[in-house]
């Protein structure tokens, strides 16, 4: 009864901040930030960014496990529908299929669009760099992500700086040992009610949401590739990968359409 009660008290703070249009990374406690550089924090989005190719729209995913998958290969100027997976540095021409390098010479961030009435600029993409010291170079750094099925979601768990446990909820920090679907589940799952209260906690979770390249889409759920604002040099670009048993930096094709997490600067 105690343990339903919780859950229930929860859900209803978590749907008032929603009300009032809050970030995910802010609750009762203040904000919940997470530090990409020894001086440099942000909060995150409330989920993956989402573009309406036919309204010109931006918006971020409802929910932190939403993504679109297979429909992204509908990707077109005059497509009634939402697209999240998106080439490098195409904030201006965001359903560009373009396979030729030379369209990709000139980073334009999402976050300079107005999303969801933000002010252009409010939101940026993460460089490299501090994709890296998140992940591995801030203080507690190894304790503070890990693999998980969330609501039937697999992808990446990431905790804000001096996280603590909401009671009643165990979270499992690391990876697997195996790459494949099942093993995000093997390593933690969790309901929709356990992933709300640990979501109230500060969590940020990024679903294993696919990749595209032209129109058609990888469409088997076991990584997730994110786009950063690095060019590692004229051919390639920097992106965030994650799989159930390891996630970090890599290069990749400016060409792939990827998924698009924004940040806030504190």
């Amino acid at each position: 009864m105690k343990t339903k009660l919780l859950i229930m008290t929860t859900l209803a703070v978590a749907c008032a901040f929603a009300f009032l249009g809050c970030d995910v990374n802010k609750n009762a406690n203040g904000i919940k930030a997470f530090s990409v550089d020894k001086e440099k924090q942000v909060i995150f989005s409330k989920g993956n960014l989402q573009y309406h190719p036919l309204n010109n729209e931006w918006r971020f995913a409802p929910n932190q496990t939403d993504y679109i998958g297979d429909a992204n290969s509908n990707v077109a100027p005059d497509y009634d529908g939402w697209v999240d997976l998106f080439c490098w540095g195409t904030g201006a021409n965001p359903t560009n299929v373009s396979n030729d390098y030379n369209d990709y010479q000139i980073f334009t961030d999402w976050g300079r669009n107005e999303i969801e009435g933000n002010m252009m600029g409010t939101w940026r993409t993460l460089t490299s760099d501090e994709w890296i010291y998140l992940l591995d170079r801030r203080k507690n750094a190894k304790n503070l992500k890990g693999i998980a099925q969330v609501n039937g979601v697999n992808g990446l768990i990431i905790l804000p700086d001096n996280w603590k446990a909401p009671q009643g909820i165990i979270f499992k920090p690391s990876f697997h040992h195996e790459q494949s679907i099942e093993a995000y589940r093997q390593h933690q799952t969790l309901t929709a009610e356990q992933w709300a209260i640990l979501e109230q906690s500060g969590a940020i979770f990024l679903p294993a949401a696919l990749s595209r390249i032209g129109t058609v889409v990888n469409s088997i759920p076991t990584y997730g590739h994110y786009w950063t604002s690095t060019i590692d040099d004229g051919f390639t670009r920097c992106h965030f990968y994650l799989y159930s048993n390891e996630a970090g930096v890599g290069i990749c094709s400016p060409y792939v359409g990827m998924s698009v997490r924004l940040v806030k600067n504190l």
